[in-house]
């Protein structure tokens, strides 16, 4: 296969994940919001996230959510494909899936880790990028030099646990789909591993994007792993606050973009044989 060929196909791939995000994410998003209150508010329950906003402020942050599943859905199918491809030069397709999937998983969600920023404070409240941006803020609170370190620890976080998602999901995907499910089951229960797999990693990442860019982030001096390590054992299963929201809003979310996948990628490959 050229890479003509190669990249072609990645791009059809990207636009199943970027098309699949948007109504999946609109869909999903009340999950999302229960999700990141019991994320970033230890000890809240289910029932008090879901009682602690009336029906209507479901869609606070919505605009943020949907903005950084598509800068991040587009280019995580799209890098993904790719790197899985060049992955397979050197190992078994299973193997790739896991490996070349966790590489570009850290590209892409380091890179939408402002939007994500944005997506967290509405959601809490905190009026997102009021005053300013992540970057902006951060700068004038703390000058250039620690500013922009401050903002590329947050990208980094999000990057790491955007690559343990990435490698679960896509390598689930890669299992399920060889075995004859369909496109929905396939996607829908990948993701739903992929979420537990990762949620530890997710809390640490929230919590962080949570902080307020004039505060200090002395608390989170350790890398994403010890850090998810120190939470799960001062936690225990409590760490795990919010899997259902979040199970339930990726499981919709992903189900749908399987749903419509055959369907988005033919019209893709049409549309771009058209103008070729």
């Amino acid at each position: 296969m050229s890479d003509s060929i190669s990249y072609h196909n990645a791009l059809i791939q990207g636009f199943v994940g970027a098309a699949g995000a948007v109504p999946g994410t609109v869909l999903s998003f009340p999950f999302d919001s229960i999700k990141i209150r019991q994320q970033t508010t230890p000890g809240l329950s289910l029932f008090s996230a879901s009682n602690t906003q009336a029906a209507w402020g479901f869609h606070k942050g919505m605009g943020h959510a949907v903005n950084q599943k598509v800068m991040t859905r587009f280019p995580m199918f799209l890098v993904s494909a790719i790197a899985v491809e060049k992955a397979e030069a050197f190992m078994s397709e299973k193997r790739a899936a896991f490996f070349g999937s966790a590489v570009s998983g850290y590209a892409t969600g380091s890179i939408a880790s402002i939007a994500e920023w944005n997506k967290v404070q509405n959601s809490r409240g905190g009026g997102g990028g009021e005053g300013g941006g992540l970057l902006a803020r951060s700068i004038r609170a703390h000058g250039l030099f620690l500013g922009i370190q401050k903002a590329i620890k947050r990208a980094h976080f999000c990057g790491m646990r955007n690559g343990c998602f990435d490698s679960i999901f896509f390598g689930t995907k890669h299992i399920l789909t060889s075995r004859g499910y369909s496109d929905g089951t396939a996607y829908a229960s990948a993701a739903s591993v992929a979420v537990v797999g990762d949620f530890a990693m997710d809390v640490i990442a929230k919590r962080l994007m949570a902080v307020p860019p004039e505060d200090d982030l002395s608390k989170y001096k350790q890398g994403m792993f010890r850090e998810t390590f120190k939470a799960v054992a001062k936690e225990g299963v409590g760490i795990f606050r919010g899997v259902v929201a979040k199970t339930g809003e990726f499981a919709i979310s992903y189900f749908i973009t399987g749903l419509f996948a055959a369907t988005i990628m033919e019209k893709t490959r049409t549309l771009l044989n058209k103008y070729q």
